[in-house]
């Protein structure tokens, strides 16, 4: 009975040793914490700086890169807004030069009996009345730019509200251009065809009289097709005016952007 006594003695001293070991863990711990918590709070410190910092580079490179990219678009823009400038130069003086050889021919219907007007010379303006000088836009920085999902890039919501304004502007231009070579092919292209050589030689060598011009130019039909192709042009001659007005503005803005005012 002692003997069992005495062995249970160590379990209990072993009871007794193990609480007091935890005690002694449990504060050498809390020391060590209270020591090392200004080694802590820097390394944590350090952390959130050397994050910070990565997230603010990777912001600064993502933004130098759209700040980059989006001059790229400008430069573009601004260089196919001055190509359209050109065309739109050259539609708008082609146009005039064909308003005025109608306008002649309008005059002639007025006063069929004139002896004065040569036939000659109304071949030469009906040749001129059917031709088309047209405006070709230049887009395609514009359509890759939506089309790529960067329209982000341009930061200047006016500058973006005029581009659309613009193109939305050239979009119309092709859809009258459109009608108007229709109406040409169709009615006026058809008519004339019928009535007049458009060879420049031929034209020269016409065994058509001043009696059967005079005839000619008195047709209801010929003036209804010569006026036709007037008001089809004058038209059109008041959206290329338009347009170019609209790309002079959105030039001038582009090259503000770009420092490049050509």
């Amino acid at each position: 009975m002692e003997e069992k006594i005495s062995e249970n003695e160590p379990a209990e001293e072993q009871a007794v040793v193990q609480p007091s070991a935890v005690t002694h863990k449990k504060q050498t711990v809390s020391g060590l914490i209270k020591e090392m918590w200004p080694a802590y709070l820097i390394e944590i410190i350090v952390i959130i700086l050397g994050i910070s910092i990565t997230l603010a580079l990777e912001e600064w490179r993502d933004n130098s890169r759209e700040n980059h990219l989006e001059q790229i678009y400008l430069k573009n823009l601004q260089s196919d807004v001055g190509t359209d400038l050109k065309s739109l130069s050259l539609a708008i003086t082609g146009t005039n030069a064909l308003l005025q050889r109608g306008n002649e021919l309008l005059d002639y219907t007025r006063s069929p009996d004139n002896k004065n007007i040569p036939p000659n010379q109304v071949h030469e303006d009906v040749r001129a009345i059917l031709g088309r000088p047209n405006f070709i836009t230049s887009d395609a920085s514009f359509t890759e730019l939506k089309s790529s999902g960067n329209l982000h890039l341009i930061k200047d919501i006016q500058l973006k509200n005029l581009l659309f304004a613009y193109y939305s502007e050239t979009q119309h231009i092709k859809e009258v251009q459109d009608a108007e070579r229709q109406t040409a092919i169709t009615l006026s292209g058809a008519y004339f065809l019928k009535q007049f050589p458009l060879d420049e030689m031929r034209s020269q060598v016409s065994s058509m009289t001043q009696k059967d011009m005079n005839a000619i130019l008195k047709n209801i039909e010929f003036d209804n097709n010569v006026l036709l192709r007037v008001l089809n042009r004058k038209e059109l001659l008041d959206i290329y005016q338009r347009t170019d007005s609209l790309a002079e503005l959105l030039h001038n803005n582009l090259g503000k952007k770009t420092g490049d005012s050509e």
